[in-house]
């Protein structure tokens, strides 16, 4: 039986791993996006409020675990261990993120941001889940 990284040429296993790490560092400059208190009309996210900033972080990181979960079928990991393996790639990203904004002006890390990063992750995952199973049938 073919394995499943056999299904990836060399030029798409590399794009597979390269389109997560883009995603991880476009959330990186987000967040080193500093955020001015006083007046927040003119910060870089100043126009967005908080509740819609705090929503994003759901379809975000629930990409960023999509992107794993084909990442690591393009490298060869199958099963369960490649769905646990991208939760916790995201999820450790995540918190390690929020603990990043603790260090940048007029951000702060926020336990409700890790759970909502969690949710996407948990969401995207189960899709992942559900899509290769139904693929299988």
């Amino acid at each position: 039986m073919p394995q499943v990284r056999d299904r990836f040429s060399p030029a798409q296993r590399r794009i597979a791993v390269v389109l997560p790490l883009l995603l991880m560092v476009a959330i990186f400059g987000l967040s080193s996006i500093s955020f001015d208190l006083a007046a927040p009309e003119k910060s870089a996210l100043g126009w967005m409020p908080p509740t819609l900033q705090n929503f994003l972080h759901i379809p975000l990181y629930g990409f960023l675990a999509f992107l794993w979960f084909g990442a690591l079928a393009a490298l060869g990991v199958a099963g369960r261990t490649r769905l646990i393996a991208a939760g916790l790639i995201a999820f450790s990203y995540g918190v390690l993120d929020e603990l990043y904004q603790t260090t940048v002006p007029g951000r702060f890390g926020s336990l409700s941001d890790v759970a909502f990063n969690s949710l996407g992750i948990v969401l995207a995952l189960w899709f992942c889940s559900w899509y290769q199973r139904r693929l299988w049938r």
